[in-house]
């Protein structure tokens, strides 16, 4: 669509406006980049672009900045990913450098990171439980008369349910229903487990049938109430230092929709073929979310699970640096 001239051009404005926030006329360009071509030249060049609707005038502004479209054709253009640098490359080995445990702990400090090293909003959005499977059941005993049957996830969440024991019947005894239950059920995903008879294992041990299908399912819903809950923002004042918020009406129809679970679980959905997606500006469903871009990746827990990564800031975002840090730790938390 464009020529090469015109992409180097777009490309210069891209890169310069993204870094300075400020408009970018035809002197910058001359002098900033070697493209072998005078000032009034570019000029030319950019009055196309205009016309093309890749860039525009932002008021009486002698300079241009992307529109929503080059925004998009700059991001189309990444044919590779930039290396991370050294210091975002130390900082995050460090935070995941073996201490962090347990699928929440990761999720919250993966959130700050993120915020941290982009200056932008993170959002961490765990699997579903319609993605999350059973690792294994166990039974803790509190005293002679009641025990805490816990459910574990693959992904680390745990749900509990303390239970009576009927007389007779032993911590030892229902540890071996547990066993029996996690030979059979282990790997099935959270939300099949309702379709089990778990009833017909306490039938052995002289647990009453309904009681123990009770349980049970308070301990599914348990996990996938902790599954549905597992939306982490990280920075959400952060967009305040980028010069697009300085108004704080934007910020607080921003704000609104980060407020939202549902809506923010909206903002980052994304194809589950597709290693992340970006979108630009109008291209977001809310028109809240107009003047920012939502970049999202994927990761997976044991191969299996599927859960979102998502920065979220203007859409003057710096792109390939951003794409770069949430492949890198979307790996990284697969491998966790």
């Amino acid at each position: 669509m464009l020529d090469e001239r015109k992409r180097q051009v777009l490309f210069a404005i891209v890169r310069d406006y993204i870094q300075t926030a400020e408009p970018v006329g035809s002197r910058t360009i001359a002098r900033r980049y070697e493209f072998g071509i005078g000032a009034a030249t570019i000029r030319n060049e950019m009055a196309d672009l205009e016309e093309m609707g890749f860039i525009e005038q932002p008021h009486t502004s002698a300079g241009r900045i992307p529109s929503d479209r080059g925004y998009r054709y700059y991001v189309d253009s990444l044919e590779t990913l930039p290396e991370l640098t050294v210091v975002d490359a130390t900082l995050i080995k460090r935070h995941f450098g073996g201490r962090l445990r347990g699928h929440e702990v990761v999720l919250e400090a993966t959130a700050r990171l993120l915020s941290s090293l982009t200056n932008c909003v993170s959002i961490v959005i765990g699997p579903s439980a319609a993605q999350t499977r059973l690792k294994v059941m166990q039974v803790v005993p509190l005293n002679e008369l009641s025990a805490v049957l816990m459910l574990v996830a693959d992904n680390g969440l745990v749900a509990s349910e303390v239970v009576r024991l009927p007389e007779g019947l032993s911590v030892v005894d229902l540890g071996e229903v547990c066993r029996v239950i996690t030979a059979h059920y282990q790997g099935r995903t959270i939300d099949r487990l309702h379709e089990m008879n778990f009833g017909a294992f306490a039938g052995g041990i002289g647990v009453r049938a309904e009681t123990f299908e009770r349980a049970m399912d308070k301990l599914i819903s348990g996990l996938e109430r902790l599954e549905g809950e597992r939306v982490v923002l990280g920075g959400a004042t952060n967009i305040l230092n980028q010069p697009e918020f300085k108004d704080l009406a934007k910020y607080r129809d921003v704000l609104k929709v980060l407020e939202v679970q549902e809506l923010v679980q909206k903002l980052v959905a994304t194809s589950t073929t597709n290693p992340y997606s970006v979108s630009i500006g109008a291209e977001n469903h809310l028109n809240e979310m107009r003047d920012c871009s939502i970049i999202t990746a994927r990761y997976t827990i044991s191969g299996e699970g599927i859960g979102h990564i998502s920065i979220l800031g203007p859409t003057r975002i710096e792109y390939p640096r951003v794409l770069s840090l949430l492949n890198y730790i979307s790996k990284l938390i697969g491998q966790g």
